[in-house]
């Protein structure tokens, strides 16, 4: 800053405008945008008791207790990154959602997504 400099800080938002009619990365931060997508598009297609509470594990009864059931996946590049990797990240993001669904005793599933994209 100079001293000709006397502007206000003003903060922005790089977030895009909720009403495109495209799925943008910052959909899938889990904040307002992810909700709208969540509450427009498939709140509306998937309707049913079972998924009303709009968390991120589903939860339903069957004869011997309660089963328990998540999914997440990611697009992480790189594979690497400090503190950890896409591994331990979708571990560990899938055994936090199905504690908060209060499970104990668990089986764990694998999803891959695969991504190809030209880098320019």
């Amino acid at each position: 800053m100079t001293g000709n400099d006397n502007k206000p800080f003003e903060p922005s938002c790089p977030l895009p405008i909720s009403a495109k009619n495209t799925v943008q990365l910052a959909h899938g931060g889990g904040g307002r945008l992810m909700q709208e997508l969540i509450q427009d598009v498939f709140v509306r297609a998937f309707h049913n008791p079972m998924l009303e509470s709009l968390h991120d594990g589903a939860t339903w009864p069957v004869e011997k207790g309660t089963l328990a059931f998540t999914t997440d996946s990611y697009v992480v590049r790189p594979l690497f990154f400090p503190g950890g990797d896409i591994g331990s990240l979708a571990v560990n993001g899938t055994i936090n959602d199905l504690a908060m669904c209060g499970v104990r005793d668990s089986s764990l599933k694998r999803a891959s997504v695969w991504t190809c994209c030209s880098e320019s």
